[in-house]
């Protein structure tokens, strides 16, 4: 279905033979353009008596008015790129675009072809237009790493993570993430000189092999892989020793987004949630399942020891997933009497900080617009004894 709508897009016209040097087309896509281009005629013919009968303008018609607003908010999405900080620093690749004949703008509603612009929430971030992708995906700032294109949702939940690191603490990665995520909180860490803990047994051999390469080919060394899964994992465990903050980013709705595709990939999201989201709403059977394990993961981050800070977030605008879900697992949680309890807390980001809603101040959301996707972040901490 994927595919007939892009050629549908595309007029029926077969893609261009590669030029030297990029990728051959996968044979049996090939394969599969040729016979729908056979019966483009038929194909077309019942694309447009389904308009008719339905009283539709256009194909895209056939969306909710929901969807059709995100799809057109995400065809304009700016680009967000953060700086590998290991190797170079924030002014230093502004000064080489500066070289490069573009200039920086104070606000994102100025950006052009030509300008770029930093991230009031993300202190390590640079901010372009969406035209500029493939200029930018081309480019040897790209290409080394230096620069590193990442959905904004996933810049801000590490943004959250920098100042509530330990020095020579370590921060464990817990729930579905890519390896671009698990490079950027790596690079965060080794500010502080500490190491991040993920499990390998809760991603595939090939999600494995993908972290493994990355980390390789960026350098980064302060990653270590643990053979158990995140909630067989526990405080007899000598690797979680100097654990002190866990970052959970589970499965979610994608609700948030307003192209979930592509987020979706990236960051190993659960596919099965594109039927509902194409409707306009997500299922409570589907709702359940999801906040079912968001639980499970929360609920054993709050059960080391040594930890003081647990961050939470998804790309989810559901209640069920975001701050109902934090409030019923503490509430259902169990702390040693020996031990502090976890509680909300916040704001996260400074008072100038306008790009978030704070109107709970215990928790962040970035609301889904034409500027940028969204999220929910929860950071939940030890609480401080009254003296």
């Amino acid at each position: 279905m994927v595919m007939l709508f892009d050629f549908q897009q595309r007029k029926f016209r077969l893609r261009q033979c590669p030029a030297e040097g990029e990728q051959e087309a996968v044979p049996e896509v090939r394969d599969l353009e040729k016979s729908l281009q056979r019966w483009k005629t038929k194909l077309a013919a019942s694309l447009a008596c389904f308009r008719i009968k339905h009283n539709l303008r256009s194909a895209s018609c056939v969306l909710s008015d929901s969807i059709r607003v995100k799809e057109h908010r995400a065809k304009s999405l700016p680009l967000y790129a953060w700086v590998n900080t290991l190797h170079t620093s924030l002014d230093e690749v502004c000064e080489l675009l500066h070289g490069a004949n573009m200039s920086e703008v104070k606000q994102v509603v100025d950006l052009t072809d030509s300008t770029f612009s930093k991230d009031p929430l993300c202190p390590d971030t640079l901010i372009f237009s969406q035209n500029l992708c493939v200029p930018l995906q081309s480019s040897s700032l790209t290409s080394t790493h230096v620069l590193n294109i990442q959905d904004r949702s996933v810049c801000v939940a590490v943004s959250v993570l920098q100042p509530l690191l330990f020095e020579k603490g370590d921060v464990l990665v817990a729930g579905s993430f890519s390896a671009l995520t698990l490079a950027h909180i790596a690079v965060a860490a080794a500010a502080r000189s500490g190491q991040v803990l993920v499990c390998g047994a809760d991603h595939t051999s090939l999600q494995n092999e993908e972290m493994k390469a990355l980390l390789s080919k960026m350098d980064i060394k302060n990653v270590k892989v643990l053979p158990e899964a995140f909630c067989s994992l526990n405080e007899s465990n000598a690797t979680v020793e100097r654990l002190k903050v866990i970052i959970v980013l589970p499965q979610c709705s994608s609700s948030a987004l307003n192209d979930p595709v592509a987020t979706m990939y990236s960051e190993h999201g659960d596919w099965n949630v594109l039927p509902d989201l194409s409707h306009g709403s997500v299922s409570k059977s589907k709702i359940f399942s999801l906040t079912t394990q968001q639980s499970r993961l929360l609920a054993h981050s709050l059960t080391f020891p040594k930890v003081q800070t647990v961050v939470y977030c998804t790309r989810s605008v559901f209640p069920e997933e975001n701050e109902q879900l934090v409030r019923r697992v503490l509430e259902q949680a169990h702390t040693h009497p020996k031990l502090l309890p976890f509680r909300e807390n916040g704001p996260i980001f400074p008072d100038d900080a306008t790009s978030g809603d704070k109107t709970d101040s215990k928790f962040f959301r970035l609301q889904p617009s034409e500027f940028t996707n969204g999220c929910f972040i929860a950071r939940l901490s030890r609480q401080v004894r009254d003296r």
